[in-house]
């Protein structure tokens, strides 16, 4: 197994860290009401701040960071949402819905059928395959989870909304350490929501694995373009809200 160098490793953290500060950075540009002010990037570029921004707002400045760091590193921008963890064994594992190839499905249903988790909990509260916490049921059986391994929320229609339904879930059954899937470029999110929403809770992210989405050449097509901008600007939003 190759290893990665200490210089290498020291320079993806960098890496990391700007993206992260200036993800950060976006969201409080937003909040700023009361008077024009700069704000410093971690890159040392500056922004003057002008009152009462709009959501619109918030979106844009979020997309304007994502291609700012595009340009600058390439890949990284995609890299940086796929938060993944070494692979280890928790409690129970939480598959988010919006998952219309059910790969976030499978996933979960791998790691219970593998001896990586004891419980598949399911999220979804709109119709529709991939989308309906039942939809995703139906998939985790026929790929051979016994239904007394599965539990489900019905209620949620977010990211941040599948945090706050699973709680008593976790809370019934004694959770104490929780696997989050969902797919690479929406791990991210999904994993600063968990941390921030279900406190006491060890959360291990692993993304959806394999999966349809690359963050190779990720600026290449509009639909790939379209996925990273929109996690950028939701990034952002969560921060804005204290939901992340």
């Amino acid at each position: 197994m190759s290893r990665t160098r200490p210089s290498s490793r020291r320079a993806c953290q960098s890496r990391a860290a700007v993206v992260e500060h200036d993800v950060h950075v976006a969201a409080r540009v937003t909040t700023a009401r009361l008077r024009s002010r700069r704000v410093t990037t971690a890159a040392g570029r500056q922004w003057l701040v002008t009152p009462a921004l709009s959501r619109h707002r918030t979106a844009s400045t979020a997309m304007a960071v994502a291609l700012a760091l595009a340009a600058v590193f390439a890949d990284e921008p995609a890299l940086w949402l796929v938060a993944a963890d070494s692979p280890r064994a928790a409690d129970a594992a939480v598959v988010l819905a919006g998952d219309p190839d059910y790969e976030r499905t499978k996933t979960g249903a791998r790691l219970l059928l593998t001896g990586q988790v004891q419980l598949l909990i399911l999220t979804g509260g709109e119709p529709g395959p991939g989308d309906s916490a039942t939809s995703l049921r139906d998939v985790a059986i026929r790929a051979g989870v016994p239904p007394e391994r599965i539990r489900m929320e019905q209620v949620s229609h977010s990211t941040h909304g599948s945090m706050e339904a699973i709680r008593p879930i976790l809370e019934q059954e004694g959770i104490r350490s929780l696997a989050v899937v969902t797919s690479p470029y929406h791990q991210r999110r999904a994993l600063w929501a968990a941390r921030r929403t279900l406190k006491g809770i060890e959360i291990v992210s692993r993304p959806a694995d394999p999966s349809g989405w690359k963050p190779a050449g990720w600026w290449k097509t509009r639909w790939n373009r379209r996925i990273v901008f929109g996690e950028y600007a939701k990034l952002a939003y969560y921060v804005l809200r204290g939901w992340a």
